[in-house]
């Protein structure tokens, strides 16, 4: 008598048939951000392997914002923004941009460049905001020339000098600026040594402080900080400076000259900084850009060195960090700035000197990281609450429309692999369902990439419409109007066996617009076979909002092996 081999009976089969059920899951946005530390096989779910132009919210994801133009034509890299505040809410903030061996007021939107200062022989200034009782100053120094100020109306030399024994003071070798309650310390360039003025005084006779004593290891000192514990201006700051060698010494007091008003917290050994501009207030805190990471020196000066990634703000993102530090260490541009307007702090890495940058870029709310492309910032600054930054030859607006100048913005990311609670469980993915604000005229390329596979979903531009309809073309009262934006929920066939899975979009907006406006200087006009008019111009004012929510996923479990 005929037997069924044995595991392939009726009973067998439709075991293997029952456990072949499609299955439905949720995958939340990358809200917990950029994750370039924890392992890909047991990464938190709400994080991302690859979070590029997109911005991490409180249960969102979004669509970086752009840039424009704010003045050209500079004959030169910028290298430094600076910015005067006058301290009156009507008086609009003076934006300096510094290139070559000049310095230009660049405070108007497509004003011509007007040089304002010339025959400097550094473009590389430090500066801050000074204010007494004769006004307040834009205080500068470079490292070359003597230090400047400027109160309002045009910019100056200072008159500084000193003298310590046989020690002179060269003002040309000043080359940083602090404003410690109410008395601005220089440092000199490439030394140990900092010279101080008189309460409020900006030149005159200063007065050395000489703190190669306390630094064992040598090199100079690179950088320099007023640290508020209290978020302000106090009795309880500290003054901060930082060597070339990773020590940093914090004093107390209010002059160095009064032994009783003036004494050494302590010295202590951090990771290497990378910058003159790498000390940046954060709140009640200072952090320091160092090979190690971003570091708040509240936590890092309790911990031994090799502790400092335990507390460093770039933790989450600590092997990306370190291999740009690594890679890019000696080019110009590392910098940080807080951009209180959008919750940000921006930390710029200049992957080639004075041509191409990318930025680190922190949700201050959440902590949650992303990474900006595009934007070949070589410095910073905020002005009127907007935020500026220099490049090969312009000085130009960010966060403004969703075009960088007239460039569409490529924002990519890749959620964590997820198992779907059965890690031994091979899978079948089939459908996908994107849950989305967007903009009606935009369609990301979306795929589900599994077992940590490099894929990259093709992206073609969708050319953005003000309307659902062509100009003189729709049927009037009967062609769909579509809305700016909208939320999407459709399902998409996706492809895919593995045991894990992540969701992989990318979307890049085409930059130009499809408008039913006059033409005029700016805008490209084409024709087609019939005659028919497209009016384009650049979409840097444009709504075009990617705001990413959550990811649904269908899938087959292949248990029982696949079919």
């Amino acid at each position: 008598m005929r037997q069924a081999v044995r595991g392939y009976g009726r009973q067998a089969l439709q075991s293997v048939t029952q456990r072949r059920v499609t299955v439905g899951k949720a995958i939340p946005a990358p809200v917990g951000g950029w994750d370039a530390q924890s392992p890909l096989a047991n990464m938190p779910p709400e994080n991302a392997v690859i979070l590029d132009n997109f911005i991490p919210r409180a249960g969102y994801v979004e669509l970086r914002k752009g840039f424009i133009p704010w003045q050209t034509a500079l004959p030169l890299p910028v290298e430094t923004l600076m910015v005067w505040r006058g301290g009156f809410a009507s008086v609009a903030d003076d934006i300096f941009a510094a290139c070559g061996g000049s310095i230009y007021d660049v405070s108007n939107q497509d004003d011509t460049p007007v040089e304002v200062y010339t025959g400097t022989g550094s473009a590389r200034w430090q500066w801050i905001n000074f204010a007494n009782d004769a006004g307040t100053f834009l205080i500068a120094a470079n490292g070359a020339d003597d230090p400047i100020y400027y109160e309002g109306t045009t910019f100056t030399a200072t008159a500084i000098t000193g003298t310590a024994g046989a020690i002179t003071l060269d003002p040309r070798t000043l080359v940083d600026v602090m404003d410690h309650k109410g008395r601005l310390f220089f440092v000199q360039e490439d030394s140990l040594r900092c010279w101080y003025l008189e309460p409020f005084a900006i030149q005159g006779t200063a007065n050395l402080l000489d703190l190669g004593p306390i630094f064992d290891k040598g090199g100079s000192i690179l950088c320099q900080a007023t640290w508020t514990l209290d978020s302000g201006s106090g009795a309880d700051d500290l003054a901060v400076w930082v060597t070339t060698q990773g020590q940093v010494a914090v004093y107390q007091g209010l002059d160095p000259s009064d032994a009783n008003n003036w004494a050494l917290v302590g010295v202590y050994d951090l990771g290497l900084p990378l910058s003159r501009r790498g000390l940046i207030k954060y709140g009640s805190d200072l952090v320091l850009l160092t090979t190690d990471g971003v570091v708040p020196l509240s936590q890092a000066l309790k911990l031994d060195r090799a502790q400092e990634n335990l507390v460093a703000l770039t933790q989450r993102i600590q092997n990306a960090f370190q291999k740009a530090s690594q890679s890019y260490r000696s080019n110009f541009g590392w910098e940080g700035v807080l951009y209180q307007k959008g919750t940000l702090a921006i930390f710029n890495v200049p992957e080639a000197p004075l041509s191409r940058s990318v930025q680190f870029v922190q949700n201050v709310q959440t902590g949650a990281w992303c990474r900006f492309t595009g934007i070949n910032a070589f410095c910073w600054a905020v002005a009127n609450d907007q935020m500026y930054f220099g490049t090969t030859d312009a000085v130009c607006q960010w966060d403004t429309g969703y075009a960088d100048d007239e460039t569409g913005i490529v924002a990519d990311m890749k959620t964590a692999f997820n198992y779907f609670g059965s890690r031994g469980d091979l899978k079948k993915f089939e459908m996908l369902q994107p849950v989305y604000r967007i903009a009606n005229n935009i369609s990301p390329a979306v795929e589900v990439v599994t077992d940590f596979k490099e894929s990259i979903p093709t992206a073609v531009p969708t050319t953005i419409r003000t309307t659902g309809a062509t100009w003189d073309f729709g049927v009037w009262d009967s062609s769909v109007w579509a809305s700016a934006t909208e939320t999407r929920d459709s399902w998409t066939s996706v492809t895919g066996i593995g045991y894990c899975g992540a969701v992989r979009l990318r979307v890049e907006p085409d930059p130009l617009l499809f408008l039913d406006l006059a033409v005029d200087d700016d805008t490209v006009v084409s024709y087609d076979g019939d005659g028919i008019v497209s009016i384009q111009e650049p979409s840097r004012a444009t709504n075009s909002t990617v705001e990413i929510v959550a990811f649904n996923l269908k899938f087959q479990n292949q248990t029982g092996g696949q079919l």
